[in-house]
C-alpha cells in the first residue's frame, strides 16, 4: 500500500463517523516536503484529531480551513474542539451564511470572532487554489443563499458542495490556457478525470441550480463552428454522495451529468416501516434504494463507510471502514478502504 501513495498526491479522508460527514484534505507536499490539511465538516472532533495526530505528527497541523457546509449537527458538532486548540485551529472558516439557531452553531461563530479567525461567506463561484489544487465552490447558488430563513430554504439545500481538481501543472497557469486552440482544457484533462466532488447534504433544490450555473457545453458537427469546444465543468471520478445517499439527495440526471466511476457514502444505515394502504413497506433510508438504482444505472462503484451495501468489484468482502480517495495530479483516482468503526482509529497506509 505505501507504493500507491506518493508526496504528490492529494489525499481525500472520508472518515467513518457513523452517521454523519467528516472529510480531510491532505494537500500534495509542498518543495520541503510538507502538507498542509483542510477539513469538510467534523462531526466527530475527538477522532478528527487523533486522525489527524497519526497523519502528521507533532504540536502544529497546517490547517488551511475549517468548511462547514451547512448547521446540522451530524456535520458540525466536532468543530468548535477543533477552534479551541491552538494545535488544530484554522486559518479560516468558511460557512454557507444560513444561521440556524442551535447552540452548537452559535459557539463555533463566536469561536470564530473570539479567536480572530478569517471568516469566508462562500457561494456558488468561488475558486480557492492550492497549488496544483483548485477547489471550486458549486453551490449554494447567490439565489438561494439570497432566500435564507425567510423564504423557505431547506437548510440541507443550503449546503456547500465542493469540487476539487489536481491538475498536471498549476492551476492558474492551466487555466489561463482555457481558451487556447479548438478544444477546452476540460476536453484536454478527459473531463474530469483528476477530479472529485464533496457533495455535503445538497438536495434537489441546490442540484437544479448547479446544473443551470455549471451547463454541460457538447460539441456536436452540426453546431461546429459556433460551437468548438466541449466542457463538463460537474464530470468527476468520484463522488461523495449527498445527504448519506437519502431519497432526496441527487437525481438520476445529475449522476449522468457528474459521471462519477465511484460513489462514496458517509453514512449509517438507518431502517423505516410504515403502513400505507397497499399494506406495510420497510425500507433502508440510508442510502435508500432510490439513490443506489441511479448510481447503478450510471454504472458507478457504490462504497460505504458502515459496510451497509456495496457495489464493486474489486472489494468482494464489504466491511466498515473509512476511506481514502488518492488523486495522482492529473490522474484518475484511486480508492483505498480501511478497517476502523465509527469510533476507533484506522491503522494507516504509509503516506510520505
Amino acid at each position: 500500500m505505501a507504493a500507491t501513495i506518493k508526496a504528490n498526491d492529494l489525499l481525500i479522508h472520508i472518515l467513518n463517523v457513523g452517521f454523519g460527514d467528516n472529510i480531510i484534505i491532505q494537500f500534495p507536499a509542498d518543495e520541503n516536503g510538507n502538507r498542509s490539511y483542510g477539513i469538510v465538516d467534523c462531526c466527530n472532533g475527538s477522532k478528527t484529531k487523533r486522525y489527524l495526530d497519526a497523519l502528521m505528527p507533532g504540536n502544529k497541523k497546517r490547517l488551511e480551513f475549517i468548511c462547514a457546509t451547512h448547521p446540522h449537527g451530524d456535520h458540525i458538532s466536532g468543530i468548535r474542539s477543533l477552534m479551541t486548540n491552538t494545535t488544530y485551529r484554522p486559518q479560516e472558516f468558511w460557512d454557507s451564511g444560513f444561521r440556524h439557531n442551535s447552540n452548537t452553531y452559535k459557539k463555533i461563530l463566536e469561536e470564530v470572532v473570539k479567536k480572530k479567525i478569517k471568516m469566508l461567506r462562500v457561494s456558488s463561484g468561488m475558486e480557492w487554489y492550492f497549488g496544483r489544487v483548485k477547489i471550486t465552490a458549486l453551490s449554494p447558488a447567490v439565489h438561494l443563499r439570497n432566500r435564507y430563513a425567510t423564504y423557505g430554504v431547506d437548510m440541507n439545500n443550503a449546503s456547500i458542495v465542493l469540487r476539487i481538481e489536481h491538475n498536471l501543472k498549476d492551476s492558474v497557469t492551466v487555466q489561463s490556457n482555457e481558451y487556447s486552440g479548438n478544444e477546452g482544457q476540460e476536453v484536454l484533462r478527459s473531463a474530469g478525470k483528476s477530479v472529485a466532488i464533496l457533495a455535503g447534504d445538497a438536495e434537489y433544490d441546490s442540484w437544479s441550480y448547479i446544473t443551470q450555473e455549471y451547463p454541460v457545453l457538447n460539441r456536436t458537427s452540426k453546431h461546429k463552428p459556433l460551437v468548438d469546444k466541449m466542457i463538463n465543468q460537474l464530470g468527476c471520478s468520484v463522488v461523495k454522495v449527498a445527504h448519506h445517499g437519502s431519497m432526496h439527495s441527487t437525481p438520476l440526471d445529475v449522476y449522468e451529468m457528474l459521471s462519477p466511476k465511484t460513489a462514496i457514502i458517509s453514512c449509517k444505515q438507518k431502517i423505516s416501516s410504515k403502513t400505507v394502504s397497499g399494506g406495510r413497506i420497510t425500507r433502508n433510508l440510508f442510502p435508500h434504494r432510490i439513490t443506489e438504482l441511479a448510481l447503478i444505472e450510471n454504472k458507478s462503484n457504490i462504497i460505504t463507510t458502515d459496510g451497509s451495501y456495496e457495489r464493486d468489484n474489486s472489494r468482494p468482502n464489504p466491511h466498515e471502514g473509512s476511506v481514502i480517495i488518492v488523486v495522482p495530479p492529473g490522474k484518475k483516482p484511486k480508492i483505498v478502504k480501511l478497517n476502523d468503526d465509527s469510533s476507533s482509529i484506522p491503522t494507516l497506509p504509509n503516506i510520505p
